[in-house]
């Protein structure tokens, strides 16, 4: 009777028996999304899935964040252990103590944890971040009498490269067959005794033979996607800078290699932050392979040592303007700001109108260039409705009501694309700051009708008193002329300068 017993074992033990496999992950081959820990993310590797509610499964190493849940999966097999290698040992920052869960354990001293038990998954919460340099899942994979057809690995999908392709059976001394295309189109047969592999759009036919005994077709199509490359981000953007600014670059496609280069020929691999402490305009693409990305580029201009600050003051700078809709002009030396259509409020604001063919701001410079222009907005009529108009060069950012030019130039030009409001706009120009205030003929701080009396006189050669020569050239043609009385006259009656 027990000789009976023991041969029923055994015969059990032959038709269902169980072969322990392994599948392992490893930084920077079995990827995910992310490069920091964020977000979620996920990554799968023969029919293993790792997820994470906060990680980092595209940095160098995998990160599970603080406070966050990781799972394990499998849809081959149960789970039968985990071993989570990590950056840091036991009880030091990134080490494998940081998990904690049911059937998870880690001795002291040791940068392994583990997880032993018998699931098609599990989860893990942390306490603290863990890194890991290596995951090393165990799975159960049942091995049968029965004819079962084959498994491809993976079963199918898209992929971009070429691709591996990989059968199995977990039929016991089953022999398995494959073919390029379908049942009903038949390639030629093959024996399978090692990775297939796929460089372009295929369909793979596959069964297992046992005997006289032959399974199922089992069929899968594999398309191959063009590989596309992101484009680098450039830190920061063109923009303007006082003294030094470090330059980063980072690329969302995963394992991609950045390049630049500073005169769009000659390319380097980026490796770290660039400086920059002059005029300087930097281009970059991204690679992976043979597979590059668009290039882009950002412009970086060195400021003057010193900057002048020109405010228009919609409570106090009419120029031209008043409470009826028309074109109207502002000048405050050096700068002039031309309004196509619109009107100065009564309530201390520029409301500009548009679209239409008139609409539009054009600001100009007879200094230096024009390196800003801040717009300060109003709730619902934001500097997000102006655009900068065809051929203007600079950088243009909106954010909340209010918006931000920077560049280089003697005029700037925005088109206006639905109505706004600004109750101030600042504009900087390369340069000192001016030691005359134009038309201040008497060097008194202001242009009145006392400053007339002064230039006449002065013209006439009647002024004894010291005078300050720069204000005096009104019309600013470089001589000094009645013209000059006649200009000052007008700017006083408000029809500006």
């Amino acid at each position: 009777m027990k000789k009976l017993f023991s041969l029923l074992f055994v015969a059990l033990l032959a038709m269902s028996a169980w072969a322990d496999t392994t599948v392992t992950f490893i930084p920077g081959t079995t990827v995910g999304s992310n490069t920091s820990a964020t977000s979620f993310d996920q990554m799968s590797l023969d029919g293993v899935t790792i997820t994470c509610t906060t990680g980092a499964f595209a940095a160098s190493q995998y990160r599970f964040a603080a406070g966050s849940k990781a799972t394990v999966s499998s849809s081959v097999g149960n789970i039968k252990k985990v071993e989570f290698t990590c950056t840091g040992s036991y009880s030091q920052s990134y080490g494998p103590d940081q998990f904690y869960g049911d059937g998870y354990t880690c001795q002291s001293g040791s940068r392994v944890g583990t997880w032993t038990g018998d699931a098609e998954s599990f989860e893990l919460s942390t306490a603290s971040q863990v890194r890991c340099t290596q995951i090393v899942v165990t799975i159960a994979e049942e091995v049968v009498e029965e004819l079962v057809p084959p498994v491809f690995n993976p079963n199918g999908g898209n992929f971009t490269g070429s691709l591996e392709v990989t059968l199995s059976c977990a039929t016991e001394n089953a022999q398995i067959f494959w073919f390029y295309g379908t049942e009903e189109d038949q390639g030629v047969h093959n024996y399978y005794n090692g990775p297939i592999y796929v460089t372009e759009t295929t369909t793979l036919t596959a069964y297992s033979i046992k005997g006289n005994d032959m399974s199922d077709y089992v069929t899968v199509t594999f398309t191959k996607e063009e590989l596309t490359v992101e484009a680098p981000v450039i830190t920061p953007g063109s923009c303007n800078f006082q003294d030094r600014i470090e330059v980063t670059m980072t690329c969302a496609t995963p394992n991609a290699k950045i390049y630049y280069s500073l005169d769009n020929e000659l390319w380097s691999e980026y490796s770290g932050a660039i400086p920059v402490t002059t005029d300087l305009t930097i281009w970059a693409k991204a690679k992976v392979g043979d597979v590059e990305s668009e290039v882009v580029s950002a412009t970086y201009t060195k400021l003057p040592d010193s900057t002048v600050d020109v405010t228009f003051d919609g409570a106090v700078d009419y120029g031209t303007g008043d409470g009826n809709r028309h074109s109207f002009t502002v000048v405050k030396d050096p700068v002039t700001m031309y309004v196509g259509d619109g009107l100065v409020h009564a309530n201390g604001h520029y409301r500009i109108y548009g679209p239409n063919d008139s609409a539009g701001i054009v600001f100009t410079s007879t200094g230096g260039p024009i390196v800003k222009i801040e717009f300060n907005g109003m709730s619902g009529y934001t500097a997000s409705e102006l655009s900068k108009a065809d051929g203007n060069e600079g950088t243009w950012t909106t954010s909340g009501t209010d918006g931000v030019w920077e560049g280089s130039a003697n005029e700037v030009v925005f088109k206006v694309n639905k109505q706004c409001r600004f109750t101030t706009i600042i504009v900087t120009v390369a340069g000192e700051e001016p030691s005359f205030i134009r038309g201040d003929v008497n060097g008194d701080g202001s242009v009145t009708v006392s400053d007339v009396t002064t230039l006449i006189d002065y013209l006439l050669g009647m002024n004894p008193q010291p005078i300050n020569v720069a204000a005096v050239d009104c019309n600013q043609d470089n001589t000094e002329s009645i013209s000059d009385v006649t200009v000052l006259i007008d700017y006083l009656l408000g029809l500006g300068w």
